[in-house]
């Protein structure tokens, strides 16, 4: 059966990661989506040296072996630093690279990274030429880093389609086409995707080959609320026989969670049924 993944967010933080890990593994997981690298504003690890950060990565690793849970992806750096100059542009790259040479000590195959959006920055309507342009340049900047390490790039689609061409899946499979596609994929995340409305399944098929990995979770059109799936308006069915469709072999990988103010022992019944729901995709997508 396919691998299935969730958030780390949904179990640990950034200390005492051990018990969360022991309890991700009881539920049924396979493997961690690493989100300890996500907020450049709020995670410890960027204020650490490199050696410290070397040190703590391979610890984590360890702990995640030991506890027979792989780390299938990493979140890349966000937000960015600023989108709309060429400064700030390459200032993001670095913060990738870093994210880059991070999953490598994880042992992780891939960073999931957001496009860059310099109308969002703005707040006007995007230029699509211009989109196409800094993120050709992104790219093409990531991918010998990629190769060196290893690790896979998926570009995610945005929920942003006044200010972002990367919220439509044309563009995004445009852009994969253009740069060397060995160490650069896609990311699907599905609520993103559903903010504007549009066919899941025809998406799914339109990457094929591109799409790498998954960011799954549940929304209601025109809002990215992170929902547990079946609680908002996705076509589900649509995205498994897409997924079946495309023999589609990566992690059936959850970016939700059951909040922190559920009461125990509540709490822990709803997250093993979320891990169900993920085993329930895995199973689907496989008949």
């Amino acid at each position: 059966m396919l691998k299935i993944g969730i958030i780390s967010t949904a179990y640990f933080g950034f200390h005492n990661y051990e018990a969360g890990m022991k309890k991700m593994r009881a539920h049924g997981y396979d493997g961690i989506d690493y989100q300890g690298l996500c907020s450049i504003e709020n995670s410890p690890l960027y204020k650490m040296s490199d050696g410290e950060l070397e040190r703590y990565l391979t610890n984590f690793k360890e702990c995640a072996k030991a506890n027979g849970l792989g780390i299938h992806q990493l979140h890349g750096a966000w937000p960015h630093v600023d989108d709309t100059t060429k400064e700030g542009r390459k200032q993001t790259i670095e913060y990738f690279k870093k994210n880059i040479y991070g999953a490598k000590m994880l042992g992780c195959p891939r960073v999931v990274v957001h496009p860059c959006m310099p109308s969002l920055y703005l707040g006007k309507s995007f230029d699509e030429q211009e989109d196409f342009e800094v993120n050709l340049f992104l790219l093409e900047s990531l991918a010998p880093v990629a190769k060196e390490c290893g690790v896979t790039v998926c570009l995610e689609n945005m929920p942003f389609p006044m200010q972002s061409s990367y919220s439509f899946i044309k563009n995004v499979k445009k852009l994969l086409e253009t740069v060397d596609g060995e160490y650069i994929k896609a990311c699907l995340d599905t609520g993103h995707f559903n903010v504007e409305k549009g066919d899941i399944y025809e998406a799914i098929c339109l990457l094929g080959d591109h799409l790498s990995t998954l960011h799954i979770h549940d929304d209601r059109y025109g809002q990215d609320r992170h929902l547990i799936p079946f609680q908002g308006e996705i076509d589900w069915d649509g995205f498994v026989k897409g997924l079946r469709d495309i023999a589609y072999q990566g992690v059936i990988s959850l970016e939700t969670r059951i909040g922190p103010k559920t009461p125990q022992p509540m709490r822990e019944q709803m997250e093993i049924q979320l891990a169900n729901i993920a085993k329930y995709f895995a199973k689907e997508i496989e008949k």
